[in-house]
């Protein structure tokens, strides 16, 4: 407000001092009256032309000032608060459910009140004036009762429905599912469910809420016209299916739960109109564990289950052409229709032709999922790499840094019990490096960020360095790992070991070695001392790991299921912009017709999770491309292919690249070593909605980034000389790129950039951003 207030006291003062000087002028007497004017003068001669004047220095050219200013107005308690705007509908929650009759006994009243969970309370919901779904089960045949079904609002978030003429079923075990909804406001209605007098026979269901609460969230699922809630997990969904129901006035079967859940997630499900759903898993079918967990018995359960069509078939979809070989050679091709009980046949049973092969474990066990070394063998139902992993506590214990060398203490345990980190031979217990590649990599940041690799004329990678039994040696359990620092001015660094631990297995019968996945430990110390220095804390890696269980990608399979690993490469100076010069392949020719991408952890994955997302005003954002050596991975729209995007075209790709299912970059030069790669394209689903930040993020994080410790993006490489020279690259804010890497369109971006920059060089490259924002 002071501000606001300096030039009106600078005007006053100044009509202060004129007013004065008036006042002190006339002290001697009055002023006679003005005499008549004189007659006009003759014109003077006119004078000669002065000499020009020399040329002025040139004035200083306009400068930015790459300060971003979002905090103004998204800041926390702002009036456009970006933690308030990236709020969730608040959750239903649905209590006191009371069945009873009226109208003598003829109709069936069921009492419930339905209440918004609100900051950790509980605010009444009072606006619902529609019974949009009403159905009961009886344990086998599901009733549809919703065209005599009516509400009353009774007040304060309590109502009732009234089914007209279901008095009857007071007194018999029914499941009942109703969905009630505000008329006005359609968005808001709520599903949810009660067994009266008693479980009709239904359930249970093989899954947990916390189940499916890992990737699905606290909303619960989006079907069937709005979320059910998700504490009640997967029993509601038994209301329907697996049982009958009267469809145009045929008796039909609604698809039984785990049939119809498997089709959506191995991407078999068709819409109402027989067309695929499109349904995208991030993690792989065989795994069972991810949803039918051990420690509640279901995972048991699944093991046991028998082999029949339909079981099979709702994640496989046909067994046709599907050649399975059998011990001692005897092979067949199968024709599987889905409703034949393999299990009571001549095959898939005890004494039967296949009776190897009578449970679902006698298929999958032995598996290693996509045939990909960087995961482990699914045995029982369970990915044993991932839980051999969880058996392991691995981690940095210190850092002493001389100038000189690097002095890394690290030590680990197994089942709680400590382990010899130089130990050689399996049969002894888990081998680190003593006979198996581990690896340490290593940063330093700039700002919060670790973006000054060391890797020679490679943007911002680490340098790493194998443990070897010439740079380790172990002592009473402790393992001491020596190598070198580097000669960077920073203020800390960041050390993360890379790599599997070999271990025997007991999990898998008879026992075998396994790559445990093991979180990959890291460290961040002061440069010069050692002294442990954390960075902000804004991902939460066992979200991502919550639903991509085992197959978070791993680049080689030593660098796992540790955000605080990903971003030493996915930082804020990485760009592959360096593949595309390599490929010859320029702006005009790019399929997303840039100069190169930035691949930063938060711009890949806030695109790549957002890329198949319909918003409010039915768009989808633009495809986003990343151009590595090792293929063209593409993230769009369903149905959506990037301009020039024809994977058609072999033209100068060799036998061997055509049968790896390679075809020609689009725009790359005909000497280019890459020329031909495989072209990735990927719709995928994500299970949320995308303002639901904790998903990842780890709450009450820092939602608008701090300019002075988060590094701006590189957008595009300044020297295309030495990729390392970082002063000379093309900004982006941090706080910027945050929000329109999800919001991706011309509106938001020109918000963006008219309160921050647009995209440019800075004199000292981030330097120049940190030296202004403090």
């Amino acid at each position: 407000m002071n501000q606001i207030h300096k030039p009106f006291r600078w005007a006053w003062s100044i009509l202060v001092v004129c007013a004065l000087a008036f006042a002190m002028g006339g002290c001697e007497g009055s002023d006679g009256a003005t005499g008549p004017a004189g007659p006009a003068g003759a014109a003077g001669a006119a004078g000669n032309d002065g000499a020009d004047g020399a040329d002025g220095a040139d004035g200083a050219s306009a400068t930015t000032i790459p300060l971003e200013s979002c905090y103004v107005c998204h800041g926390q308690g702002s009036f456009m608060d970006a933690t308030v705007a990236h709020e969730l509908d608040p959750i239903e929650a649905v209590s006191n459910i009371e069945f009873g009759t009226a109208n003598g006994g003829a109709d069936l009243t069921v009492t419930f009140d339905v209440d918004f969970e609100v900051d950790g309370g509980l605010v009444p919901a009072t606006t619902y004036d529609v019974v949009q779904r009403a159905y009961y089960n009886d344990g086998g045949f599901r009733a549809d009762v919703r065209a005599f079904a009516t509400l009353t609002n009774n007040g304060g978030g309590n109502y009732t429905i009234t089914v007209a003429g279901a008095g009857a079923e007071f007194a018999n075990n029914n499941r009942w599912l109703f969905r009630v909804q505000d008329d006005d406001q359609r968005q808001t209605r709520v599903y949810f469910y009660a067994d009266w007098p008693a479980n009709p026979g239904l359930g249970p269901v093989a899954v947990t809420a916390e189940d499916c609460a890992a990737c699905h969230g606290p909303e619960g699922i989006p079907v069937h016209g709005s979320a059910f809630i998700a504490s009640d997990g997967g029993e509601v969904c038994l209301t329907c299916h697996g049982s009958d129901h009267e469809h145009d006035g045929e008796i039909e079967p609604i698809p039984r739960l785990g049939i119809k859940v498997h089709a959506y997630h191995s991407g078999l499900a068709l819409d109402s109109e027989g067309n695929p759903e499109n349904i995208t898993y991030p993690t792989y079918m065989s795994n069972c564990s991810v949803c039918h967990d051990d420690e509640s018995g279901f995972l048991a359960a699944v093991n046991a289950m028998p082999v029949y069509g339909e079981g099979c078939l709702s994640c496989h979809g046909s067994m046709d052409n599907e050649y399975w070989d059998f011990s001692g050679g005897l092979g067949f091709h199968l024709t599987q229709p889905a409703d034949i009980d393999c299990a009571s046949s001549t095959c898939h049973s005890v004494g039967g032709a296949a009776n190897l092969f009578v449970a679902v474990t006698d298929f999958h066990n032995g598996l290693n999922p996509e045939g990909d070394s960087r995961r482990g063998p699914i045995f029982d139902g369970i990915d044993v790499s991932v839980a051999e992993g969880e058996r392991f506590d691995w981690q940095i214990d210190a850092i002493v840094d001389d100038g000189v060398d690097l002095t890394i203490t690290w030590s680990a345990s197994y089942d709680n019990i400590g382990v010899d980190p130089c130990n050689a031979d399996v049969a002894n217990g888990p081998v680190f490096f003593n006979g198996n590649t581990m690896r340490a990599y290593r940063s330093y940041a700039q700002g919060d960020d670790f973006i000054i690799g060391m890797r020679e004329n490679d943007t911002s990678y680490p340098v790493t360095v194998n443990l070897t039994v010439d740079n380790t040696s172990c002592a009473g359990g402790f393992a001491t790992t020596i190598i070198p620092v580097d000669d960077e001015v920073a203020e800390r660094g960041r050390v993360v070991f890379g790599g599997k631990p070999q271990v025997l297995s007991d999990l898998i019968e008879p026992a075998a070695t396994v790559g445990a996945r093991v979180p990959s430990p890291a460290y961040d110390w002061l440069v010069g001392d050692g002294e442990m220095v954390a960075r902000r804390d804004v991902v939460d890696s066992t979200k991502c790991v919550g639903c991509h269980v085992g197959s978070l990608y791993q680049h080689g399979g030593d660098r796992v299921d540790n955000v605080d690993m990903c971003l030493m490469c996915h930082n804020a100076a990485a760009n592959e912009q360096d593949v595309r010069v390599s490929m010859g392949v320029d702006p005009s020719e790019a399929y997303d017709g840039k100069v190169g991408q930035s691949y930063e952890l938060k711009t890949m994955l806030h695109r790549v999770h957002s890329a198949n997302y319909r918003w409010e005003d039915g768009t989808y954002n633009a495809p986003f491309l990343v151009y590595r050596g090792r293929g063209i991975y593409a993230f769009a729209q369903e149905g959506v292919t990037p301009p020039n995007w024809d994977t058609t075209v072999t033209e100068g790709c060799t036998a061997e690249e055509i049968a790896d299912g390679k075809s020609r970059v689009f725009g790359s030069s005909d000497t280019s070593g890459d020329k031909c790669e495989v072209h990735h394209l990927h719709a995928p689903t994500f299970p949320r909605s995308p303002n639901e930040c904790t998903a990842c993020h780890k709450p009450n994080f820092t939602v608008i980034p701090d300019q002075t410790i988060s590094m701006a993006n590189t957008v595009e490489v300044g020297s295309t000389a030495d990729y390392r020279e970082q002063n000379d690259d093309v900004l982006q804010g941090a706080a910027a790129t945050a929000c329109i890497t999800c919001h991706y369109n011309a509106a938001t971006k020109g918000h963006a950039y008219q309160n921050s920059w647009e995209p440019q060089e800075f004199e000292e490259g981030r330097q120049t951003i940190i030296d202004a924002a403090n």
